[in-house]
C-alpha cells in the first residue's frame, strides 16, 4: 500500500481508517527495514534486566514510526513502548499504539520471531493493525470494518481467516510470560490447569505474532495475562478482523497492562476465561 496524503485531524470515517491502515503498514515496513540494517552491526544494549533487554534499535525504530504517524495525523495521540504517551491521551478517544520491536530478545539472537507493530484503538478497543515480521517479509494487516467498507484481514495482501476450532483438545494455544509475570509455584500451577486441556501449547516470544497467527489459523488461540497494550493492540485488531473472538481486559502491572483472550471461536474463548486466581497482581506490581 502507498501512503495517502496527510490528513489532520483524523475524522475516523471508513475512508480515514483505510488511509490510517495504509500509513501504519508503510511505517512498520520502514521500521522493519531499519531494524534489518541495524542487525548487520553489533547491537547496542541500553538495558539488561532479569527477564528482558532493551536495545538502541528499539528506540531508533520507534522514532521512525513516530515521525511517520505525526506526518499523517499530528493531532492524534500515540502510546509507545519506549517513550510512553505523546499528546493528550484520552482512553475513550482514538489512540495510536506502537511497539517498534516486539520480541527484542529474539531479534538480538537473530531469531525470526519478532516484528514491528502498530494498532489504532478507539474507546480502548483495537480497530486496525499492521504487524510486520521483517525477517520473513510477512505483513499482517487488519481493519475492523464491514467488508463492504473495506474491512478484513490480510497477509501480504491475501485475505486470511481464523480457524473454526471450538474444542481445546483439538486446538493449538499460544501463550507467554511477560517479564514481570509471577513465576511462583502457585501461579504456575494455576496456569497449567488453565491450559493443559489444549492439544499443543507454543511460546514464540512475540505477543504480536502469536495474536496475528490466530488470524491466519496457524494458532487457534492466544492468551496472556498482564501483557502491555502496545504488545497486542495491532495484532488484536488483525485477529478480530479475521473473524477471531478477542477479549481484552485490564491487567495489574500498570496503567497499560492488559489481559487478552484471542481465540478462533467464542467457544474456545470461553474455555480460556481468566479465573480470578489468575487475576491477582504479581508481587511488586503497581495497579
Amino acid at each position: 500500500m502507498s501512503s495517502p496524503a496527510p490528513a489532520a485531524p483524523l475524522s475516523l470515517s471508513s475512508a480515514d481508517l483505510r488511509n490510517a491502515l495504509a500509513v501504519a503498514s508503510d511505517a512498520v515496513r520502514a521500521a522493519g527495514d531499519l531494524l534489518l540494517r541495524l542487525r548487520r552491526a553489533p547491537l547496542d544494549v541500553v538495558g539488561d534486566f532479569a527477564h528482558d533487554i532493551k536495545l538502541q534499535a528499539d528506540r531508533e525504530s520507534e522514532a521512525l514510526i513516530l515521525s511517520r504517524l505525526a506526518a499523517f495525523a499530528p493531532a492524534l495521540p500515540v502510546l509507545t513502548e519506549e517513550t510512553g504517551e505523546h499528546g493528550i491521551v484520552d482512553p475513550a478517544a482514538p489512540l495510536w499504539v506502537v511497539d517498534p520491536l516486539d520480541g527484542t530478545f529474539n531479534y538480538s539472537k537473530g531469531m525470526p520471531q519478532c516484528c514491528s507493530s502498530i494498532g489504532l484503538c478507539i474507546g480502548g478497543e483495537p480497530v486496525l493493525g499492521a504487524v510486520y515480521n521483517f525477517f520473513t517479509d510477512e505483513l499482517f494487516t487488519g481493519l475492523c470494518l464491514p467488508s463492504a467498507d473495506g474491512g478484513g484481514a490480510w497477509l501480504n495482501g491475501v485475505p486470511i481467516h481464523a480457524s473454526a476450532v471450538t474444542n481445546p483438545p483439538a486446538a493449538s494455544l499460544a501463550t507467554g510470560f511477560p517479564h514481570h509475570f509471577d513465576l511462583s509455584s502457585a501461579s504456575m500451577a494455576t496456569f497449567v490447569r488453565r491450559v493443559q486441556s489444549f492439544k499443543k501449547i507454543r511460546m514464540i516470544g512475540s505477543a504480536a505474532l502469536m495474536a496475528a497467527y490466530v488470524g491466519t489459523g496457524w494458532f487457534d488461540a492466544y492468551v496472556e495475562s498482564d501483557i502491555w497494550l502496545w504488545d497486542i493492540a495491532g495484532a488484536a485488531a488483525i485477529a478480530r478482523a479475521a473473524g477471531a473472538t478477542v477479549r481484552i481486559g485490564p491487567g495489574f502491572a500498570g496503567t497499560w497492562a492488559r489481559t487478552i483472550v484471542c481465540a478462533a471461536t467464542p467457544a474456545l474463548a470461553d474455555a480460556l476465561a481468566i479465573p480470578e486466581t489468575v487475576r491477582a497482581p504479581a508481587p511488586g506490581a503497581t495497579p
